[in-house]
């Protein structure tokens, strides 16, 4: 078994298509169910975090929100509130920055977990694309890299409502000669819905999520992932 993840470029409990995905997932599950708010991505702000948490509680979630930016945090009961979460909530903000947060509390494996455990992972944004394998990353002095995510079951590297300037992260993270030549964009309002381990893709609306990768003549070559047949 594992979890399936539900990757939104910028739904959240703050807009009607963002509530109307967390109820429908609400929906599936026992009350109450157990949710888990993972903020490091944007620093564990206060005010973001509980929006987010007043929602999921407002459904019938006991909604625990460890703030791993806290270098005094109780690790073991981050630990538990992570991998016991049939609701993992990974928010928006610096996908690089949240998942050092992750590996400095020694807590990689309990993400490993949870994507076996947890019935859905919902991913905002930046929490989406730490979903992947990798990402690029940036040095202090600009150069890039590729670098490691929470690998929890997409099977590609994401990038997010960026289709205005024609993807630039994902093509300069192409252009690193990453382990895959190719990459999954979701554009603005889209939702990337991943199951059986990312051996199974499908978009959730509109706009489609799309397979990207870069032609010999530097062009983008672009695969369309159909909808859902039920949604």
């Amino acid at each position: 078994m594992s979890a399936e993840l539900y990757l939104c470029a910028n739904h959240n409990p703050r807009n009607r298509a963002g509530q109307t995905l967390l109820r429908r997932l609400a929906d599936r599950l026992p009350r109450p169910f157990r949710a888990c708010h993972v903020g490091a991505f944007h620093g564990d702000h206060r005010e973001w975090a509980r929006t987010t948490v007043e929602f999921l509680t407002g459904l019938g979630a006991t909604c625990a929100a460890p703030r791993l930016s806290d270098p005094l945090i109780d690790v073991d009961r981050a630990r538990a509130e992570i991998e016991s979460a049939d609701l993992l909530y990974l928010d928006g903000g610096d996908t690089v920055a949240g998942v050092e947060l992750v590996r400095a509390r020694g807590l990689l494996d309990a993400f490993a977990v949870a994507a076996q455990r947890a019935r859905f992972v919902v991913g905002l944004s930046g929490g989406a694309c730490a979903a992947g394998p990798y990402t690029i990353g940036y040095r202090d002095d600009g150069s890039a890299y590729v670098a490691p995510c929470l690998d929890m079951g997409a099977p590609l590297p994401l990038d997010v409502h960026d289709e205005g300037d024609d993807w630039p992260e994902m093509r300069a993270l192409l252009e690193l000669a990453p382990p895959e030549p190719r990459g999954l964009v979701i554009p603005t309002h889209g939702v990337l819905h991943v199951t059986n381990r990312g051996r199974e893709l499908a978009s959730l609306g509109e706009p489609l999520v799309e397979r990207r990768s870069i032609a010999r003549d530097g062009s983008w070559t672009i695969e369309r992932i159909a909808r859902a047949t039920a949604q």
